[in-house]
């Protein structure tokens, strides 16, 4: 089978997957982001390893069970209960790496606490806005994951086709200011229409939609920018091949990096 044939399967089941999981909701979707984060940060964990480091795989992997589990359940405990949490995840990293006897112990430490705080605390945000859309009957979770699809698709297709100047071609050398700008402007328009014909369940006002669509069409596009950072400097084009000529889990779920604690805090903060 080509490496096209394999690329159209994955995309043809892939979306119709995914919503599958956000309409099911519930224990299945929380732990199909589960999945997620812990693949994500395999992968992360791989690409830096091509830098000579040696992070702690399995304290990472673990660390990401813990963050899903307080997403999903969302315990009421007091804040000094998590600080105490951190402070023991940091001194369990530190005590590990200094009997390991490994090298760059300094990097080391920094990411296997790093991976830790970029993928799985910031992707787990999604388990806590699909419980907030349990709760109170909304479509949130899905509005991200299309608002993050649809301004990505335009961003590509603009930029394929108009865009010449590059955006920031140091880390990503094929995007453009066109297709960014086009990227927000259709993120934009998709939080109207889905205002205007009630799939979101809430009257947002222009300033929410506009907060929405910022998210989505500049910090999920900040996300990708940010991956893009990462394997540029360890020289890799994918983080992974899991998904068979679409790249990593990583590649596919880097623009919700970003936005996804974002619209957490969003709901949070207006709701």
């Amino acid at each position: 089978m080509t490496i096209k044939s394999n690329r159209s399967i994955v995309g043809i089941l892939g979306i119709p997957g995914i919503l599958l999981f956000i309409w099911l909701g519930s224990i299945w979707f929380a732990l199909f982001i589960t999945a997620v984060m812990l693949l994500a940060l395999f992968e992360y964990y791989q690409i830096a390893k091509l830098k000579n480091t040696h992070p702690i795989i399995w304290i990472g992997l673990l660390a990401s069970l813990f963050i899903a589990y307080f997403y999903y359940d969302q315990p009421k405990i007091d804040i000094i209960y998590v600080f105490s949490m951190i402070v023991a995840l940091i001194m369990l990293v530190l005590f590990i790496e200094l009997f390991r006897n490994k090298p760059n112990p300094t990097e080391n430490f920094n990411i296997t606490v790093g991976g830790i705080l970029y993928i799985p605390l910031l992707v787990g945000a999604l388990i806590g806005i699909r419980n907030f859309d349990s709760v109170n009957e909304t479509h949130f979770t899905f509005a991200l994951f299309i608002s993050i699809w649809i301004c990505d698709s335009a961003a590509y297709i603009a930029g394929k086709k108009f865009g010449k100047k590059k955006i920031y071609p140091r880390v990503s050398p094929n995007k453009t200011i066109v297709g960014s700008v086009a990227g927000l402007i259709f993120a934009f328009i998709t939080y109207i229409v889905m205002d205007k014909i009630g799939f979101l369940r809430f009257d947002l006002d222009i300033v929410q939609i506009i907060i929405l669509s910022v998210i989505s069409g500049v910090f999920g596009q900040t996300g990708d920018f940010v991956e893009s950072l990462f394997k540029r400097d360890a020289n890799v084009k994918d983080s992974g091949i899991l998904l068979l000529g679409h790249g990593g889990v990583l590649d596919r779920f880097d623009s919700l990096i970003i936005a996804s604690p974002l619209v957490y805090i969003f709901l949070n903060l207006y709701y």
